[in-house]
């Protein structure tokens, strides 16, 4: 019984000191934190050329092992590697970073608009394969410019411009609505799922890109460059096909139920935008039939909004002054989702995953469909409902103009 005894405790302690934690240990001061890349081509090679903005520990933690030039130091460099693919240029990069690349803390992934139009599956293969890289990581689309380029513009207000960017794609999406909040796994299910084709937010610089390299840059009340978050990529089979602005990306949202928020203007008597509608709660369900062999898709749409701004002499203590808001509301809503359904159809490029919708409903249907779902999501038919509710008039129910002109 001894013995038995002695042989347990014996593998016991074995297995304690093959439970050892620190056999992949790696120092800090070894490492570089990656916060953003960037991923471009290089014209004459088709090469990748990969950028990386790296923090600089010396100027977020002045005094820090591993030092740098303190406050006189910018927050962050960028370093850019080339190779014949992502892995082989992160690796090439090593030759000029004194600090091994660590990418568990990445907030952006920027995509150069060339390598976008060429296709992006290659891409995210590599972030679906590797394990270091988050799939939590934002994306965007650069517009004009290349995404290393982007990554060298220092920005107010956060000194990691990677976390500047990450805002501002949050705080649009929340408060605007007019650009997606797509994260790395967002992308990459809406490139391998039947049915459904991924949509990106843009960005593009505006102001002088090289004042905005400078440290200078951050310094200043009035920035001499910023990175401004502007308009939605529309990709077929992994290839960019056209960029979409303005309402009509409100239109996607909606179809998406991915609005949060926004602000929406409508007329008032012969008043063009005269009043201000802020969008508090809004609801897609999307259902989809086949009628005569063709899928028909119903998008119903149900929001709620308070009334936040007033130019017209209107009185909404009256019920059927609100009612008559509500229906002006309705009509806008239904143009801006309509538009949006038109584009995607007009690129065959089914964004909104309603082949997905038909696949769940009626998957016998869907199997003789998929293989042509691209030209059948071209002409399929769309009906849009649209139900609106004022809630709230604000504080105010008769607005100023009504006393001025008395």
């Amino acid at each position: 019984m001894k013995t038995k005894w002695v042989i347990l405790t014996v593998l016991l302690f074995g297995l304690v000191l093959l439970m050892a934690g620190c056999w992949n240990s790696r120092e800090l001061n070894k490492l570089a934190i990656v916060m953003a890349m960037g991923i471009d081509k290089v014209e004459q090679t088709n090469e990748y050329k990969v950028s990386f903005q790296v923090v600089s520990p010396g100027a977020v933690a002045p005094g820090a092992t591993g030092g740098g030039a303190g406050a006189n130091a910018a927050s962050a460099a960028v370093f850019t590697g080339v190779g014949k693919n992502l892995f082989e240029a992160i690796r090439k990069t090593s030759e000029k970073v004194p600090r091994q690349l660590f990418f568990s803390h990445m907030q952006l992934l920027v995509i150069g608009e060339a390598v976008a139009k060429e296709g992006i599956q290659e891409v995210f293969d590599f972030f679906d394969r590797g394990h270091e890289a988050r799939l939590t990581t934002k994306v965007l689309v650069t517009r004009g410019v290349e995404a290393g380029a982007m990554l060298k513009i220092l920005t107010p207000l956060e000194s990691i411009p990677a976390n500047a960017h990450t805002g501002e794609v949050e705080l649009a999406g929340k408060l605007w609505s007019e650009n997606v909040n797509n994260e790395i796994d967002d992308v990459i299910k809406a490139l391998v799922v039947e049915g459904r084709e991924p949509i990106i937010s843009g960005a593009k610089i505006v102001g002088n890109l090289k004042e905005g390299k400078k440290k200078s840059n951050m310094e200043q009340t009035d920035p001499q460059a910023l990175v401004e978050i502007k308009g939605v990529a529309l990709f077929k089979e992994g290839k960019l096909k056209r960029w979409v602005d303005g309402n009509e990306i409100r239109g996607i949202l909606r179809v998406q139920n991915k609005m949060k928020s926004t602000i929406m203007n409508i007329d008032c008597k012969d008043e063009k935008d005269a009043i201000g509608i802020e969008v508090i709660r809004s609801k897609t369900d999307v259902t989809t039939e086949v009628q005569a062999g063709r899928p028909v898709i119903h998008i119903d749409i149900r929001q709620e909004g308070n009334v936040g701004e007033v130019r017209c002499p209107i009185d909404l203590t009256k019920q059927e002054e609100i009612t008559k808001l509500e229906k002006e509301w309705i009509r806008e809503t239904k143009r801006e989702v309509i538009k949006a359904v038109e584009i995607a159809q007009s690129e065959k490029s089914d964004i909104f995953g309603f082949g997905e919708a038909v696949k769940r409903a009626d998957p016998k249907t869907w199997e003789k469909m998929r293989k042509e779902w691209s030209k059948t999501f071209a002409v399929s038919k769309v009906d849009v409902k649209v139900d609106a509710f004022i809630r709230r008039p604000g504080m105010r129910t008769k607005p100023y103009l009504s006393d001025l002109k008395k």
